[in-house]
């Protein structure tokens, strides 16, 4: 059994370190931990949390990245935010250069949409559009975690094209600002969207005594519940290798080496292998790797 992560911040640390002159981050860190890993394939993503020059930053982060020691890894690349996209042609060239996944906004406002950080009556804008209308040309994934609900439910009234939350959990069982409502995951459903499920702490519970497997899995059964077996992903956002988000996955899975006791616990809670299979790994790459162009 293998699980694909549809949401990693690896091209992110990749790009910090180098700049910090810190070298052989992918060897020395991120390749032992997936070697040893259930993970077999990941949407790797460039993080934008504050402006820095996105073209750059994407190019000196692959540029440490040496698959052939991941040998089967199936990688598709990625954007967190798009503040650093300083207009929609720009996206043309991270296309060519491998790019085939974004989301609109990390947390903040920017000229496409609103974050969940942002006004709430601001949503997608007229850029944001003209954006959206060129990821549909792109055969792009269109990534609606971060929208605040007005910019959330913008998008999704404009297109319900390649559409995915890739990491977040059910508002309904932890009142998290980043987590969907049942409202929302209702209408992500009827998008025939995919819905990922994150291992950050603050997402499964506000109590430090909750933020464990068991109260991971309880988003997963109501997610299912709601979304059904074939539109339910995971998006871990490990946080492990962040300086800035230190001890911030659940305890009992707090990095990739642990990722197996997901599968465990599914089992346990008496998943049918070919559902867990579905979550772990086939809803997302069935649907999308084969038809998403890569590097």
């Amino acid at each position: 059994m293998k699980i694909f992560d549809a949401h990693s911040d690896l091209l992110y640390d990749l790009y910090t370190k180098k700049i910090k002159n810190i070298d052989n981050r992918f060897l020395d860190y991120h390749v032992p931990q997936l070697q040893s890993s259930v993970i077999k394939g990941s949407i790797w993503t460039m993080y934008s949390p504050d402006d820095f020059n996105l073209v750059e930053a994407v190019k000196i982060a692959l540029a440490e990245i040496e698959m052939e020691y991941l040998p089967g890894f199936q990688v598709i690349l990625g954007l967190e935010g798009l503040r650093n996209l300083k207009k929609v042609e720009d996206l043309d060239i991270l296309y060519d250069i491998g790019f085939r996944h974004a989301m609109l906004t990390w947390n903040e406002e920017n000229i496409y949409a609103t974050g969940v950080k942002g006004d709430p009556n601001r949503g997608l804008t007229s850029e944001g559009r003209k954006l959206i209308r060129s990821m549909e040309n792109l055969d792009m994934i269109i990534d609606v975690a971060h929208l605040n609900e007005k910019s959330y439910y913008d998008v999704l009234n404009y297109t319900n094209k390649n559409i995915i939350f890739s990491h977040g959990n059910l508002k309904s069982i932890c009142d998290h600002r980043r987590n969907l409502t049942d409202e929302q995951l209702v209408a992500l459903r009827e998008a025939d969207g995919l819905f990922g499920l994150t291992l950050a702490n603050n997402f499964v519970s506000k109590d430090p005594k909750e933020q464990d497997l068991e109260h991971f899995l309880n988003h997963l059964d109501k997610a299912v519940g709601i979304m059904g077996v074939d539109r339910v992903m995971f998006g871990f956002d490990f946080m492990d290798y962040l300086s800035e988000f230190p001890n911030s996955n659940i305890s009992d899975v707090s990095d990739a080496t642990k990722a197996y006791r997901i599968i465990e616990g599914m089992k346990k809670r008496g998943y049918l292998e070919k559902d867990i299979k579905k979550i772990c790994y086939d809803n997302f790459y069935n649907r999308y790797y084969n038809k998403i162009v890569n590097i």
